[in-house]
């Protein structure tokens, strides 16, 4: 039976203000939170001249459909990443409206023995992790937990579980983690084991092999058969779903937590956003030949880098998901932008769960697109706030191209950065790149997508975006907002008045 049974997860609305600003120095982060939070802007705009948008089309059009037989891969040919990149997705493992069943296998040895008192704090992450699903996902997904009160002992000392890629399945160790505990525990009630490892374990991992290397061991992928070795059984059968993160996610800026978030979503058939080629799995010394970290979408959310300042799942992951409704998703064509001219749209930030628009996608092909989301400094995206340290208002919009002729750790997400900005030096660890993109969109930015102009126009309670075509002699029709507040062009504390008075004509379209 069970060791012990929490009741399914609550999950509280983020905070969005406060007035306290804080000191890098003595921020500690492994708690899921930084120690206080970022001013975030406030306000709305005032005497902006706001164009009217277009009628949106319907949102099916913005389900960009997948390049049929690109999800899999050629026998013979370099393998692609697991999940769906674009539409539909088949849910083959976990669905994203269930009940999620997890139960911990916290995992010692002899020679390296975990201590009880630890168990809170690393159960802690597990917590939090849950508690974000159930809060992105828009209280679709909910989770029942298990958490083991007891270290399972090994029967072998901890430097017999090697493996040689610092992040990988070790089907031993799994093996050995569930045998320990399946005399507790009745598998066919679980959904997602995560093992937990005492602090410091020194399981051997990388190229060459390492004690201080190791980061994960993880495992999601289809049914291959019984002579697959990676394949672990418990006494009631297969165990699909596993994970756990150790030593490297230990750092205080690398918290277990982020790596839960990511390993998760690939139970729900989602795919990794970075380059194969880029994701240092031998370990610190593997060397790369890369003009950017991680991959196109770089370090903007954590299914492209689980260790990146940006640590959400990005809008994208959520429509493929479900976990945005349709109202929440203004869907254009690029027909539409071209015929309507200069439009506006506000757009509320991706993790403040308030009613609004949380993603603007312009169709521009048959497999593409791209996407406009808002960012704040708020959980788990609060660390997006070391922008600050490059000379950047650490909140704004994020672009992305998404490009569905390609699969998953393929590039089918591609950030684009505001016209002037490229890269700024961000150190964070010797196994990612220094030099990572620019991309946030600050008040005034502006960038060119397929013809298409997007600029940043305020920056307050909400985003307001212009989607304009630029021709030389359009002239829209505006909208104008009378509000009695300023503008916040740095962060502040000030609340202001609703607006009051809306004024709205439509403008002519463009022909």
């Amino acid at each position: 039976a069970p060791t012990t049974t929490a009741a399914p997860t609550t999950t509280a609305a983020p905070t969005t203000t406060t007035t306290v600003a804080f000191v890098w120095a003595s921020a500690d982060f492994s708690s899921g939170a930084l120690p206080t939070t970022y001013p975030l802007p406030t306000g709305q705009p005032v005497g902006l001249d706001l164009f009217t948008p277009p009628a949106e089309s319907d949102e099916d059009l913005c389900r960009i459909p997948q390049l049929p037989g690109s999800h899999s891969v050629t026998p013979g040919e370099q393998p692609v990443g697991e999940g769906y990149t674009a539409f539909p997705v088949i849910f083959d493992n976990l669905q994203p409206d269930q009940n999620v069943r997890v139960a911990t296998i916290p995992m010692d040895w002899d020679d390296h023995e975990g201590d009880p008192a630890n168990l809170p704090a690393k159960h802690e992450h597990v917590q939090i992790f849950m508690d974000y699903y159930e809060t992105a996902s828009q209280g679709a997904v909910t989770f029942t937990p298990t958490f083991a009160d007891r270290w399972y002992r090994l029967p072998e000392s901890v430097s017999d579980y090697p493996q040689r890629q610092v992040s990988d399945f070790n089907p031993k160790l799994a093996q050995h983690g569930i045998n320990a505990a399946d005399d507790d525990l009745d598998f066919s009630q679980i959904d997602i084991v995560v093992f937990i490892f005492p602090n410091d374990a020194p399981i051997i991992a990388g190229v060459p092999p390492s004690p201080l290397e190791f980061a994960t061991i993880q495992h999601f992928n289809a049914w291959s058969g019984p002579d697959d070795e990676r394949m672990v059984f418990s006494d009631e059968g297969w165990v699909r779903n596993y994970m756990g993160g150790g030593m490297y996610f230990e750092h205080p800026l690398r918290p277990v937590w982020s790596y839960y978030f990511h390993e998760a979503a690939h139970m729900f058939a989602m795919p990794d956003w970075y380059m194969r080629e880029a994701n240092a799995v031998l370990g610190t010394q593997q060397e790369f030949d890369l003009d950017y970290a991680i991959g196109p979408l770089n370090v903007w959310g954590v299914m492209s880098s689980q260790d990146g300042p940006s640590r959400t799942l990005v809008a994208w992951t959520r429509w493929l998901l479900g976990w945005l409704d349709d109202d929440q998703v203004d869907c254009y064509t690029i027909e539409q932008v071209q015929q309507h001219g200069s439009f506006d749209t506000e757009l509320v930030a991706l993790d403040i769960y308030e009613p609004g628009t949380k993603a603007i996608i312009i169709r521009t092909g048959e497999y593409s697109g791209f996407l406009i989301e808002s960012r704040r400094p708020v959980f788990p995206d609060d660390y997006i706030a070391i922008w600050e340290t490059v000379g950047r208002d650490p909140y704004g919009l994020i672009i992305y191209e998404i490009d569905a002729t390609k699969p998953g750790a393929m590039g089918t997400l591609s950030v684009v950065t505001p016209d002037g900005h490229d890269f700024k030096y961000m150190w964070r660890h010797g196994r990612t790149q220094p030099e990572v993109v620019d991309a946030l969109f600050n008040v005034g930015n502006t960038t060119t997508v397929q013809g298409v102009e997007i600029e940043l126009l305020f920056s307050g309670d909400r985003d307001w975006v212009r989607i304009s075509k630029p021709t030389p002699t359009q002239e829209p029709t505006t909208t104008t907002t009378q509000v009695p507040t300023t503008t916040a062009a740095a962060p502040t504390t000030t609340t202001t008045t609703p607006p009051t008075t809306t004024t709205t004509t439509t403008p002519p379209a463009v022909l």
